[in-house]
């Protein structure tokens, strides 16, 4: 995971007045967790803003920059609580880690190249945003990148499919489906409804014409 900082300070003061106040004065209401410990605090709403619309997103190594510390903790984020209308962040839980032990993260998934079967007429369907993995911070990746260039209708990519860094570990179902190619539905119905116009005669194979020629081969006629 790439590092990034944050301007950090503690409050005093809890309760959604004071957070409102904060929020008009351009802050953002956090928590930071440590071995059960929650300690109030506050981060700029800019900051935070710029770090989430990155390239990154908020799937990094946070440095929270509290005055006067000498040494700043490092955490990742574990919710955000936001209006997506106004682009307003409510609420940030940060979780406080050391970079030596391994932690369980949740890694945005990235699709690299077009899939033949999207050509062929079928659909790629998305069945997971994200998987949980673990290992430690300076070894996770920011993201998981799966190549769908290879495949066709009927294909599929499964989590035990995924490279992995070396020292991170899936924790996700190894056989959840993270990609598939599948048949549009409209010609699944267009193929049902078809079969069932055939005349039932002509399923079973020929219908009187094959009885006549049945009855021959027994020495009926």
């Amino acid at each position: 995971m790439e590092v990034a900082e944050l301007k950090a300070e503690k409050r005093e003061i809890v309760g959604k007045e004071i957070s409102k106040k904060l929020r008009r004065q351009g802050k953002i209401p956090a928590v930071m967790y440590s071995d059960g410990d929650a300690t109030p605090i506050v981060v700029d709403a800019r900051e935070f803003a710029s770090l989430a619309h990155s390239d990154t997103g908020t799937h990094v190594i946070v440095k929270l920059k509290f005055p006067g510390a000498r040494k700043y903790p490092n955490a990742i984020v574990k919710s955000v609580q936001r209006n997506p209308v106004r682009d307003e962040y409510f609420s940030i839980d940060f979780q406080r880690i050391e970079l030596n032990e391994k932690i369980t993260a949740m890694l945005p998934i990235h699709v690299l190249g077009d899939a033949p079967g999207v050509k062929e007429g079928g659909v790629l369907e998305r069945h997971l945003g994200e998987i949980e993995v673990e290992g430690l911070p300076t070894e996770m990746p920011d993201h998981i990148e799966v190549d769908v260039s290879k495949l066709g209708i009927g294909g599929g990519i499964h989590a035990n499919d995924l490279k992995l860094p070396d020292g991170v570990v899936m924790l996700t179902d190894p056989e959840a489906v993270i990609f598939a190619i599948t048949t549009p539905r409209a010609a699944v119905a267009a193929a049902e409804e078809a079969i069932e116009g055939i005349a039932p005669e002509a399923v079973a194979g020929g219908g009187e014409a094959a009885a006549k020629e049945a009855a021959k081969e027994g020495g009926g006629e």
